[in-house]
């Protein structure tokens, strides 16, 4: 009776077994035969999108634009058309691209459309197909800002990155604008460094955008957010950042110093030197940032900090005097100070600088 439960039990494990091997073989086949199926529609479009790009009398027959609906309304098609579309960046000329775009506009607006009801996932992807168009024909689809502002509903960390990709790509200002409100209105938390370096690529004036958005800031994430994009842009905007030294928030702070280590401001340096003296967190980013201003007031005050308890102040305090112009006399006192920590900080900067120096004169050399 024994010997006959233990058989029936192997007998079912290697059952089991068996199923499990036969159904992970059976996957592999299909998915090796659906990726070829894939590869080939793929490589078929590709041919497609360059006949219809180097071919206006093709592309302006009715049934071509009918069928090119058809295809971007079927999210299967839609994903081969982008995939297409990626493989043909660079390989076709823009002005061709954007004449192309131009002939199928209504296609590609009622598809918009039309992707307003489908699933989260879907809504991504046709936003993604729409952050891929070339700069001169995202003037022409502008408008399209508006309808993806409805994809943001009910919407997947996936589906927004998408939609504000394509939002940067148009260049549509109060679409962007409206969709930032949204975020931060149903408090939807999105890296802010991912918005900060997509407003960077917004295809518009940045300047204007970072002055309206910092208008309508809500709370210190956004502030923090802008501060990072600005910090990007060219443009001055110490008129708009230089009170946030003094917000009660650290990472606004923080924000607000590093901005100012890239933007030279001399009300600016005023505060840091005074940040420099905190006993805060603070105080380590302002000594670093010091370092963009130099001086005989800047260099006193760091050779003060470069005795603080702490670290990282004393590390970056370090690291700016080095970059200053230093009299012999004052690397000397660094060098043999009383103070252990400095001596050692100071030479230990020094060492590292002459290593990167040297590592770079010998890339030069090679």
């Amino acid at each position: 009776m024994q010997q006959s439960v233990v058989s029936m039990i192997i007998a079912f494990y290697i059952f089991v077994s068996t199923a499990l091997l036969i159904f992970n073989v059976a996957y592999m086949l299909g998915g090796g035969v659906k990726k070829r199926i894939t590869d080939r529609r793929v490589r078929e479009e590709i041919k497609e999108q360059a006949k219809a790009a180097g071919d206006a009398s093709y592309r302006a027959e009715p049934r071509y634009r009918r069928q090119l609906y058809r295809k971007l309304k079927n999210p299967g098609k839609l994903a081969v058309i982008a995939n297409a579309a990626e493989e043909n960046r660079g390989k076709i000329s823009e002005d061709a691209i954007v004449e192309c775009l131009h002939d199928c506009r209504t296609a590609v607006f009622d598809a918009a459309a039309v992707y307003r009801k489908k699933p989260a996932m879907e809504r991504a992807l046709f936003a993604y197909l729409i952050s891929l168009f070339p700069d001169k024909a995202a003037e022409e689809h502008k408008t399209l800002g508006e309808i993806l502002i409805d994809y943001l509903d009910d919407s997947t960390i996936y589906c927004r990155q998408n939609v504000l990709q394509a939002l940067y790509r148009l260049g549509n200002e109060d679409a962007l604008v409206r969709a930032l409100k949204i975020f931060y209105e149903h408090r939807w938390y999105h890296n802010p460094k991912l918005i900060a370096d997509g407003l960077t690529q917004f295809r518009g004036d940045t300047s204007r955008l970072a002055r309206r958005l910092w208008s309508q800031k809500k709370d210190e994430r956004m502030e923090v957010t802008l501060i990072q994009f600005m910090n990007r842009i060219p443009d001055d905007m110490s008129d708009l950042i230089l009170p946030a030294l003094f917000s009660k928030y650290h990472e606004a702070r923080f924000a607000a110093v590093r901005y100012f280590a890239n933007h030279i401001n001399p009300e600016a340096e005023k505060v840091l030197l005074n940040i420099l003296e905190e006993d805060s967190d603070v105080s380590a980013v302002a000594a670093q940032a010091l370092g963009s201003y130099p001086g005989e007031k800047t260099k006193k005050e760091l050779m003060h900090a470069i005795h603080s308890g702490n670290w990282y102040t004393r590390h970056n305090a370090a690291v700016s005097l080095v970059q200053m112009d230093l009299s012999p006399k004052e690397i000397e006192n660094l060098c043999t100070s009383d103070d252990r920590y400095v001596r050692e900080m100071f030479t230990y900067i020094v060492r590292k600088q002459r290593d990167i120096e040297n590592d770079s004169s010998i890339g030069v050399r090679s």
